[in-house]
């Protein structure tokens, strides 16, 4: 079993490098399915780990993680991948952590007929947007585009172009690799295109259901392959933009996946992963969860516990909402949605987590 481990001097370089990359726009390849990062302090309960979206990972090594140690005395520790592969990982126990913040619900809901999870809370939405490189020799049509000097629809035509390097994730081991192949499917009947984007862009066909290979990198390094000058253009959410420092474009509510009053448009389109499973167009949400560790039958009982358990209670107050405001996450009301009728908040969440989850205001929907 892969566990977390305690702070070591290549963690300590590679929460330094990233926060780095974000600086001065150095690119740092990532390399490998996952990361890893780990901060560490005295601790007042124990250090919390968390499985978190590839997409957190410079916001959670520079600024969630340490104001969490700040707020709390407890350490953090983090492990970084597409929120499919660590869903996977966790269910075949290759890791094994306290908490998992996933982009969408699906990654979530994946442990709970395996006994892993009992709940999801939804956090905030997250924009989709397109990121490009400043560079490219495609800059200029880009940043009109930006700049709203040229048509928006023009962005697919352009995107299209001969020799153009697209970058994105692989949808069946990240929801952004979903999401962006949703997103161009929905332009052409939205924007009303004579072509279809996803087959013009993505290379997308019956005997390509995803698209062409070259286009997908692993999450964790999609963004630094862009500011590397390896694309020159990629799929990005909003929050990746603003952290990084990336120029990007602004999609449409009609297209950005963010928008609760659209959330019927978006369902007019899906896609048919690997394995068969089906996924219809959502809202793109910031989520989270306890895991339970394997083969639990109730609360897990586990060193570092209630550390996990203060990082849950802390992200759902009202200083973690704020921490989450400032990373560019658009909030949500909080929403619980328990594994089965009987997972309540009331009794599934630890005390400390339920308290500052209705402070928050919290609902429960089913």
């Amino acid at each position: 079993m892969l566990a977390y481990m305690n702070i070591t001097s290549s963690s300590r370089v590679r929460v330094a490098a990233v926060a780095l990359l974000a600086v001065v726009g150095l690119a740092v390849s990532v390399g490998g399915a996952s990361a890893t990062t780990t901060t560490a302090k005295s601790t007042t309960h124990g250090t919390a780990s968390v499985a978190y979206a590839g997409s957190l990972e410079l916001w959670a090594a520079t600024d969630l993680g340490p104001k969490f140690e700040a707020s709390t005395g407890d350490g953090f520790q983090g492990r970084a991948a597409g929120s499919g592969t660590l869903a996977s990982e966790i269910i075949s126990k290759e890791i094994s952590p306290g908490v998992f913040m996933s982009v969408g619900k699906k990654n979530i809901k994946r442990l709970w007929p395996v006994g892993r999870s009992k709940f999801v809370i939804q956090l905030a939405t997250d924009p989709l947007v397109v990121a490009y490189d400043p560079h490219s020799k495609f800059a200029p049509e880009f940043n009109a585009i930006a700049d709203h000097k040229a048509s928006f629809s023009s962005l697919f035509s352009l995107l299209s172009s001969p020799g153009i390097r697209v970058g994105r994730t692989d949808p069946n081991a990240d929801p952004q690799g979903v999401y962006f192949i949703l997103m161009m499917e929905l332009a052409q009947s939205t924007l009303h295109l004579s072509y279809d984007p996803a087959t013009t862009v993505l290379g997308v066909s019956k005997s390509t259901p995803f698209g062409l290979p070259a286009q997908m990198v692993d999450e964790d390094s999609l963004i630094t392959d862009l500011q590397a000058g390896e694309f020159d253009a990629t799929s990005a959410y909003l929050t990746q933009a603003i952290q990084y420092h990336l120029h990007y474009i602004t999609l449409p509510q009609s297209l950005n996946f963010a928008i609760p009053a659209d959330n019927a448009n978006y369902g007019k389109v899906s896609i048919t992963l690997t394995g068969g499973t089906v996924d219809q167009g959502d809202l793109i949400t910031l989520n989270i969860t306890l895991v339970l560790p394997a083969n639990a039958k109730s609360a897990p009982s586990m060193t570092d516990q209630a550390a996990d358990d203060a990082f849950v209670a802390w992200i759902v107050s009202g200083v973690g909402r704020a921490q989450l405001k400032k990373g560019g996450y658009p909030l949500t009301p909080e929403v619980y949605i328990g594994a089965t009728p009987a997972d309540t908040a009331a009794t599934t969440l630890p005390a400390n987590v339920l308290s500052a989850f209705t402070a928050s205001g919290g609902t429960t929907s089913s």
